[in-house]
C-alpha cells in the first residue's frame, strides 16, 4: 500500500484547495469560510489518502493499513474518524465522503484539488450560526388586567391569562434553570479565554461488542469527565459541540473505548489514544473483570496528568466502587442522558446503597432528585457526596459548594452569588456565568439575569454558549412578562440548535416550548398552537417522553374548544408516579385556571389547593409564592380584604420579581385605591413602575409597562387628571393583548363619558359589550361585564345595564365571590335608581351591605349616595344631607375628585358643601375638565328640601 504521506501535489505544498476549503498542510488545519479545525494526527492521514485519491473506493481494510499501519484499531475507529472528518468539513459539505456500503469510501469533492502556490490570507473564522437576531439591549416585563381604582369604574384584579404561559414557566423552564446535567452538555469556549482547555471525550464502542464488554467505558467516560469538568481551567466538548462549532478552538480529543482480549475473553482493557505534539498517545489497561474499577480509576489519573500537567500532583478520591455495582452504574449513566430523573434516582439509590463509599453517584443523586423537586434529599445527598469526594483541589472544592447550594430553594440566592464569584475569579469558562444566570432565573431575579446575560460579548462565544444563553434570556423575559424579547431569544436560540444538528434535539425543544409559550401568553386564544407539537417532536427524538407529554398537553391547556381537564389524568398520572413534583404542580395550576375562566370555581379551588399541598410536601416555595398569588387573586375577589393584607404583607418579604412583582404591587394598589387611599396606591405603582425601568431601559411595550399603566389610568382619571389617564390607557394598549386592548377600550369609553361625551361612550361601551361575549364564562368576564354596565347605566342605556347585573350576580353569588356579588347588588341599586323604583334600590343596598364591605371606598360611596336619595324619598332631608356632606368630606381627604363633583351636582346652584363653595365647585370642574362626572342619570327625589340645604350650608 502507498505511503500516506506520498502525495500528487508538488513538495513544499503548504496548502490545498477544495472548493471553499483550504487544508493546510503544515498546521493540519481545515479552514472554511466560517470557521477551522485542527485535526489529530491519524485523522489528518486519513484526510490526506482523500484528497491524494478522490473519485477512488478505498476499501476499511486498505484504509486500516495506510492509515493505522502495523497497529490493532477496533474497527469503530475508522467509524468515528470519518465521522470526525465530516464535521470538520462542515454541514454543507460532508456528503463529499460517500459510504458505500460494506466496501468502504469515496471521497468526492466539489471542483479539483489544487496547490495553493503564494500564501493566501487566513480565512476568517467565526459562528457556525451567522443569522441570527442580536440580543436584545432591554428588557421589558407583566401583563395583565387592570382594576377599577373607583365605583364609577368597577373591576377587579384577575390574573387572566396568566396561567397560560406562567405555569409552564413554572416547571423550571425546568429546561434550562440549574446546572447542566453530568454528560454531553457542558458548552465550548471563546477564543478569547487564553488559558481554557478544551477537550472533548468520545467514547469508541464497537456496536457488535456483546453490552458486557461495553459498559465500562461508560464508567471511565463518567469519572474521567467530573474531575475534568471540575476544573476551572478545562472546557469539556460532545460530539454534538464539535459538530455545531468549537469557536474557532481545536480542542483535543481523546478517544475512550473499553472491550474483551479476543486471545483470552477473561481479561478486558479500557484504552484512551489521543493527539499531543503530532503523535498519537495511547493508554491501555488490561486486567480481569473485577479490576475495571481499579483500571478506570488508574487510567483516568494518568489521563488527566497528560491533559493537564499542571494537575498532575493533585490528589482525588478513589474509585470506590466494585464491578457488579459498576455496571448498575453505567445504566444509570444512561437514564442520566435521556433525562429520566426518576429512573436515574432509583438507579443511583441502588448504587449508594451497594457503594455507600463512593461520592459521585451521591452527587448525581442529589441532582436527579432536585430535578424532581425533592428538595430535602436531595440536599441529604449532595452534602454527604461532598464528604465522600475527598480528597479535591481547592478550587473543585468551591465548584462542589457552589453545587450543593444549588441543591436547596432556600439557598438559590447563595448558589447565584456562588457561581458568580466562580465567574469572577475565572472568567474563561463561562459555564460558570451560565450556571449564574440559571440560578437568578429559578431565584426569581431574571432582571439580574438579563444583566448577565445581556452583556456584548456572549456574541462571540460558541454555539452550545450562545444556545444556553439565548434560552435563559427567553425564561428570563417571560419570567419579566415581555413576550416580545422572550420570543426573539426562543427563535434565535431554535435557529442556533436547528443549524447545529444532531446531538441539539432537547434544546432545540426547549427553544420550540418557549416561543410557543410567549405566543399563547401575547395572543391568549389566538396563538398558534404548532409550535407545541413541533416542540413534541423533538423532545421525543432526544428520548425524553415526559417533556413531550407536557408540551402536548400545553397545546391542549390553550384550546377553548377543550374540556378544562383535557388530556390531564394520564399526565398526572405519569407525573406523580415518576416523582416530577414540580410538572404537577405546574398542571394543576393550569388547569384550576382553565376551571378558572370558565366560572367552576369549586374545581378550581379543589385544584388549587391540589397544587399548594403538592408544593409545600415538596417544598417547593418559589412555587409556594406562586400560588400565594392565586390566593390573593381569590382574597379580593371574594372581598376578604383582611386576608388580603395579611398575604400581602407575607409576599412583600419574599423575592418577587417580574411578573409577579408586578401582580403584588397591582392588588396592593388596588386594594389601597378600592379604600379610597389613592395617592398611596398611586405611589406604590409609581415605585413599582421605577423598579421596571430599572431593569427595562428600553422602548418596547411590555406586559409589566402595560398593567401598570392599566391600574394608574383609573387612578389618574378619579384623581381628575384625565391627559394623565388618556395616555396611561394608551400605554395600556400598547401591548399585543386582547385582553388588555379591551380593557383599555373600556377605559377610554369611561374617560369620554365623565368628560362629558356621553355619545362616544354610549357607541364605545356597546361595542366592548359585544366583544365581552366572546370570552369565557369566568370571573375575568364577570368583573369586565361588571366595569361595562356600570358605565352604561351612566352614559344612559341603564336597560341593557341590568341584564348585565342579573347575569352576573347569580354567578357570582354562587361560587362566593362577594366582591362581584356587591358590584352587581349595588349597580341593579343604580339602575332601579334610574326609573325611581326606590324600593328596589332600598333591597339592593341592603344586600350589598350585608356582606360587609362598608371600609370600601368604591363600593360605600356608591351606596351611601343611594341611601341618601332613599332617605329624601322618604321625607328625611336631615338625614340626607348629613350622608351626602359625609361623603364630600371623604372625598375630599381622598383626593376623589369624581365623588366630590358628583355630590356637587345634586345639591342647588350656589350651594357650599363643606369649604366648597360655588367659585370652587366650578374651578374643580375648571381644572379637571370632568364635565361630565354628575349624577343627573339618576331620578333624583323632588323631595329636597332647599330651604334646609341654605340654612345648613352643608358643612
Amino acid at each position: 500500500m502507498a505511503d500516506p504521506t506520498q502525495h500528487p501535489w508538488p513538495a513544499g505544498t503548504r496548502r490545498l484547495q477544495v472548493h471553499d476549503v483550504q487544508i493546510d498542510l503544515r498546521y493540519r488545519r481545515v479552514i472554511r469560510p466560517e470557521q477551522e479545525a485542527e485535526l489529530p494526527q491519524r485523522m489528518f492521514d486519513l484526510l490526506l489518502v482523500f484528497l491524494a485519491e478522490p473519485q477512488v473506493l478505498h476499501t476499511r481494510a486498505e484504509l486500516f493499513a495506510r492509515v493505522w499501519p502495523g497497529v490493532i484499531v477496533e474497527d469503530a475507529n475508522l467509524s468515528q474518524s470519518v465521522w470526525m472528518l465530516r464535521k470538520a468539513l462542515g454541514e454543507s459539505r460532508k456528503h463529499w465522503i460517500r459510504t458505500v456500503a460494506k466496501s468502504g469510501y469515496v471521497f468526492e469533492p466539489q471542483g479539483p484539488i489544487e496547490a495553493v502556490v503564494e500564501a493566501t490570507p487566513r480565512a476568517q473564522t467565526g459562528d457556525a450560526i451567522t443569522k441570527e437576531s442580536p440580543a436584545p439591549a432591554a428588557e421589558q416585563p407583566g401583563l395583565g388586567v387592570a382594576p377599577a381604582a373607583r365605583g364609577v369604574i368597577p373591576s377587579s384584579v384577575s390574573r387572566r391569562s396568566w396561567w397560560r404561559w406562567v405555569a409552564a414557566a413554572a416547571v423550571g423552564l425546568v429546561l434550562i434553570g440549574g446546572a447542566a446535567w453530568w454528560r454531553g452538555h457542558q458548552p465550548p469556549h471563546p477564543t478569547a479565554a487564553a488559558p481554557q482547555l478544551a477537550i472533548a471525550l468520545i467514547d469508541v464502542e464497537d456496536e457488535a461488542a456483546p453490552e458486557d464488554s461495553r459498559w465500562p467505558v461508560t464508567l471511565l467516560h463518567t469519572w474521567l469527565e467530573w474531575k475534568l469538568d471540575s476544573l476551572p481551567e478545562v472546557t469539556l466538548l460532545t460530539e454534538a459541540h464539535l459538530a455545531a462549532d468549537s469557536a474557532g478552538r481545536s480542542p483535543r480529543i481523546v478517544f475512550l473505548s473499553s472491550g474483551t482480549d479476543s486471545a483470552n475473553p477473561s481479561r478486558v482493557f479500557l484504552r484512551a489514544r489521543f493527539d499531543q505534539g503530532g503523535m498519537e498517545q495511547r493508554m491501555e489497561k488490561q486486567g480481569a473483570r473485577a479490576e475495571l474499577p481499579a483500571m478506570a480509576d488508574a487510567l483516568s489519573r494518568e489521563l488527566l496528568a497528560a491533559l493537564v500537567p499542571a494537575r498532575a500532583k493533585e490528589r482525588w478520591p478513589p474509585l470506590a466502587i466494585d464491578t457488579a455495582t459498576a455496571r448498575r452504574y453505567a445504566e444509570a449513566i444512561d437514564a442520566m442522558e435521556h433525562r429520566d430523573w426518576v429512573k436515574s434516582a432509583e438507579i443511583l439509590q441502588d448504587v449508594t446503597r451497594l457503594a455507600p463509599e463512593f461520592g459521585l453517584p451521591r452527587m448525581q443523586l442529589g441532582y436527579a432528585l432536585s430535578r424532581l423537586s425533592l428538595a430535602a434529599p436531595a440536599i441529604e445527598q449532595t452534602e454527604t457526596a461532598i464528604r465522600l469526594l475527598q480528597p479535591v483541589p481547592a478550587d473543585v472544592a468551591d465548584v462542589l459548594d457552589a453545587q450543593r447550594l444549588s441543591r436547596n430553594p432556600q439557598q438559590f440566592n447563595e448558589a447565584a452569588k456562588a457561581w458568580g464569584e466562580l465567574a469572577a475569579k475565572h472568567p474563561e469558562k463561562r459555564a460558570y456565568a451560565l450556571e449564574q444566570a440559571s440560578q437568578l432565573n429559578v431565584a426569581n431575579q431574571p432582571t439580574e439575569a438579563l444583566a448577565l446575560l445581556n452583556r456584548p460579548d456572549w456574541d462571540k462565544e460558541a454555539a452550545g454558549i450562545r444556545l444556553r444563553q439565548r434560552l435563559n434570556l427567553a425564561a428570563a423575559y417571560l419570567a419579566l412578562g415581555d413576550p416580545q424579547h422572550a420570543r426573539e431569544n426562543a427563535l434565535a436560540a431554535e435557529r442556533i440548535a436547528a443549524a447545529a444538528g444532531k446531538g441539539w434535539e432537547h434544546e432545540l425543544g426547549d427553544a420550540l416550548l418557549l416561543a410557543a409559550q410567549t405566543d399563547s401568553f401575547q395572543y391568549e386564544d389566538k396563538a398558534d398552537l404548532t409550535r407545541y407539537e413541533e416542540a413534541a417532536k423533538q423532545f421525543e427524538l432526544a428520548g425524553d417522553d415526559m417533556d413531550a407529554l407536557y408540551a402536548r398537553f400545553l397545546a391542549e391547556s390553550n384550546r377553548r374548544d377543550q374540556p378544562a381537564e383535557s388530556g390531564l389524568d394520564p399526565l398526572l398520572v405519569q407525573a406523580r408516579e415518576r416523582g416530577y413534583r414540580r410538572l404537577e404542580i405546574a398542571m394543576l395550576r393550569m388547569v384550576a385556571f382553565r376551571h378558572y375562566s370558565r366560572g367552576d370555581m369549586p374545581a378550581y379551588r379543589a385544584r388549587l389547593e391540589q397544587a399548594l399541598a403538592t408544593a409545600l410536601t415538596a417544598g417547593d416555595t418559589s412555587e409556594q409564592h406562586v400560588l400565594e398569588l392565586d390566593l390573593l387573586n381569590e382574597d379580593f375577589l371574594r372581598g376578604r380584604f383582611n386576608s388580603a393584607d395579611r398575604r400581602m404583607a407575607s409576599l412583600n418579604n419574599a423575592p418577587l420579581q417580574g411578573d409577579d412583582a408586578v401582580w403584588l404591587s397591582s392588588f396592593e394598589a388596588t386594594i389601597l385605591a378600592n379604600r379610597g387611599r389613592f395617592a398611596l396606591a398611586r405611589k406604590v405603582l409609581d415605585q413599582s413602575e421605577k423598579r421596571v425601568r430599572a431593569g427595562n431601559p428600553g422602548t418596547q411595550p411590555s406586559s409589566a409597562a402595560s398593567q401598570i399603566a392599566c391600574v394608574r389610568a383609573d387612578l389618574g382619571l378619579v384623581m381628575g387628571d384625565i391627559p394623565g389617564s388618556r395616555a396611561d390607557w394608551k400605554q395600556c394598549s400598547a401591548f399585543e393583548s386582547p385582553s388588555s386592548r379591551l380593557q383599555a377600550a373600556i377605559g377610554n369609553a369611561t374617560v369620554d363619558l365623565v368628560a362629558g361625551d356621553r355619545n362616544a361612550a354610549l357607541k364605545q361601551l356597546l361595542e366592548t359589550q359585544k366583544e365581552s361575549t366572546q370570552m369565557q364564562d369566568g370571573p375575568d368576564r364577570w368583573s369586565t361585564e361588571l366595569w361595562i354596565a356600570t358605565a352604561l347605566t351612566r352614559a344612559g342605556d341603564p336597560a341593557t345595564a341590568e341584564r348585565m347585573f342579573q347575569r352576573v350576580l347569580p354567578l357570582a353569588r354562587n361560587t362566593q365571590y362577594e366582591w362581584i356579588t356587591a358590584i352587581a347588588e349595588t349597580g341593579l341599586a343604580e339602575t332601579a335608581a334610574t326609573r325611581g323604583d326606590w324600593n328596589a334600590v332600598r333591597t339592593h343596598i341592603a344586600a350589598a351591605r350585608k356582606l360587609e364591605l362598608a371600609d370600601i371606598w368604591t363600593l360605600s360611596n356608591r351606596i351611601d349616595t343611594l341611601d341618601a336619595l332613599a332617605t329624601m324619598v322618604d321625607g328625611d332631608s336631615k338625614r340626607a344631607l348629613h350622608i351626602l356632606a359625609a361623603i364630600h368630606a371623604q372625598a375630599v381627604r381622598n383626593g376623589d375628585v369624581v365623588s366630590q363633583l358628583e355630590v356637587q351636582s345634586l345639591l342647588p346652584p350656589g350651594m357650599p358643601i363643606g369649604e366648597c363653595n360655588e367659585r370652587c365647585q366650578a374651578a374643580l370642574v375648571a381644572s379637571s375638565g370632568l364635565r361630565g362626572a354628575t349624577l343627573d342619570w339618576l331620578v333624583v327625589p323632588a323631595k329636597l328640601d332647599t330651604k334646609l340645604l341654605l340654612q345648613r350650608n352643608i358643612r
